[in-house]
């Protein structure tokens, strides 16, 4: 599938979706009406910047808070869930505010917010949470930093622990190929703002208050995103259509590759998806051909197993944490591509 390079595409992934929309235009039966509501979320760009993010019913304003710069504008929603926002207003000199400078985004308020500053690297954020997260295990896939190989810490298990409203997490760490890496063990953090801190430390963890989660390690080091340990029925997940982004990281020139896509239940298979890519999100336009995303086996650890397959005949094999969040399924999941570069594949249920 080609790739779609997106000036500023943003996906908010979530437990419900709520599709925004700035300006209604009657003529034009692929914009949508606009949702209520004004969602805060906080996350993390490689290679360490932190963002805070705030979606009203028409506008979005985004602010860099490592290195002070903020970004806001209106926007409009379109049918395929996708959604076009102008810049108008920002701080950077590097950006227009004359209405060139565009905005694509996706919205599912209350869980993820993604965001791709056009040739810049993806930022993962997480909707900002007004309650401290439970104890209880969790599973991740990682994001990947400069450096990242196959034989790096992909994907991971975590034990947290709370007591007096002080946390700590003990993890355990797998390569790609599900070779165990590492363990750590952190503690002594703290909730506030919707993130679990520690002074002195630059580990985030940006909570949602569907349960999903989102980390950053720190300038340089990348960051992860995953959810409670749950048990979950492939063939129901298999079921369901889906929307949000498969990105490509270039440990090269450290940019991501970025595509908007979707995927539905596989005609012929109960435990597949079937993905494709949009040519158009304005006029919901799909590019021909697609890939079959199989799911493998549930392990011990809650990690799932998947191969997704493409038309010519090649695959890869991906990693996935697969979770019911707000009664909707979120798949995310880690991978190489045939190039030696990692893969996310981040999609909710539609």
């Amino acid at each position: 599938m080609k790739k779609i390079s997106f000036l500023f595409a943003i996906a908010l992934i979530a437990g419900a979706i709520v599709i925004g929309c700035g300006q209604q235009t009657a003529t034009n039966s692929n914009i949508i009406d606009a949702r209520t509501g004004t969602y805060s979320y906080f996350g993390t760009q490689s290679p360490g910047d932190a963002w805070s993010w705030m979606i009203t019913s028409s506008t979005f304003i985004g602010t860099n808070e490592t290195l002070g710069k903020y970004y806001s504008g209106t926007y409009t929603a379109y049918v395929s869930g996708f959604n076009k926002g102008v810049i108008t207003a920002t701080n950077d000199p590097a950006v227009p505010t004359d209405g060139t400078a565009t905005a694509y985004f996706l919205e599912y308020p209350n869980t993820m917010l993604l965001i791709s500053p056009g040739g810049q690297n993806l930022i993962v954020c997480a909707a900002s949470a007004a309650t401290a997260p439970p104890a209880g295990l969790y599973n991740f896939i990682n994001i990947p930093w400069p450096g990242w190989t196959a034989y790096s810490q992909s994907y991971g298990t975590v034990e947290v622990r709370e007591s007096g409203g002080i946390y700590g997490f003990g993890a355990l760490l797998y390569d790609l190929y599900g070779n165990p890496v590492a363990g750590t063990l952190e503690s002594g953090f703290s909730f506030s703002n919707g993130r679990l801190i520690k002074a002195g430390n630059p580990l985030q963890i940006f909570m949602t208050p569907s349960g999903a989660f989102f980390g950053d390690n720190g300038a340089g080091s990348g960051g992860f995103c995953g959810a409670a340990k749950q048990t979950v029925d492939v063939t129901a997940a298999a079921a369901k259509q889906y929307r949000g982004v498969l990105l490509s990281y270039d440990t090269g020139t450290h940019h991501d590759l970025i595509q908007a896509v979707g995927a539905e239940p596989h005609p012929g298979l109960t435990n597949a998806l079937r993905g494709f890519g949009f040519d158009n999100v304005e006029t919901n336009t799909r590019q021909t051909g697609g890939v079959t995303l199989e799911f493998g086996a549930q392990q011990p650890n809650g990690i799932i197993s998947g191969i997704m397959r493409y038309d010519d005949g090649t695959s890869d094999s991906f990693n996935m944490v697969i979770a019911t969040l707000g009664g909707k399924y979120v798949v995310l999941g880690i991978s190489v591509d045939k190039h030696g570069r990692p893969q996310n594949f981040l999609v909710v249920e539609k």
